[in-house]
């Protein structure tokens, strides 16, 4: 069976697009923006839901519920976003439930991972690629900007309309010791 084929107008076509210059940035969207050496800014484009949050989930949207979509009423089954930091900064470690994928557009960029033989890592120049499986820690940091330019860019492609992200037991930790997020309630047995 052949595909359907739609004709959208000038207007409803032009709601799917996203100039870089319009987006929102949000600083502190995630609770480890607030820890000195992790600060960076957020920008969605292609819209991420917040995941349904229970009390043993401490589930995040990849990009926190500060920063908004951009375009909104598609259901792509992935979500983009950028990543603005200074070199040094970056996230800490975290996990996915699905797919995330990391490309430079601007800057070096470092992307590490938890291995089978501890952490380890890949420098990615622009337009260099890394998709990283979901249930894998995982945690990204500028290494450094083009001359006269003061923050890297980094593209970030993440499956699914709800993704979540989970920071990892040390990340949690310190989140935890700066008052950051709430100590982890108990599970029931």
């Amino acid at each position: 069976m052949p595909i359907p084929v739609t004709k959208p107008s000038r207007e409803q076509m032009m709601k799917c697009v996203a100039r870089f210059r319009d987006l929102y940035r949000a600083d502190h969207s995630l609770p480890d923006c607030h820890v000195p050496g992790y600060e960076r800014t957020l920008i969605n484009v292609l819209g991420f839901a917040a995941p349904q949050a229970s009390a043993d989930i401490r589930a995040y949207s990849p990009v926190g519920d500060q920063a908004k979509p951009y375009i909104t009423h598609l259901k792509a089954g992935f979500g983009i976003a950028f990543v603005e930091a200074e070199p040094g900064k970056g996230v800490m470690m975290h996990n996915h439930d699905t797919n995330e994928t990391f490309m430079p557009v601007v800057g070096t960029w470092r992307v590490t991972w938890e291995g089978d033989k501890g952490d380890d890592f890949v420098v990615l120049e622009p337009l260099d690629l890394i998709s990283v499986p979901p249930q894998m820690q995982r945690q990204f940091h500028c290494l450094r900007a083009p001359d006269g330019q003061a923050k890297g860019v980094l593209l970030v492609v993440i499956g699914g309309d709800q993704p979540s992200a989970e920071f990892s037991p040390e990340a949690e930790a310190v989140l935890m010791a700066r008052g950051l997020m709430p100590p982890a309630q108990k599970r029931a047995s």
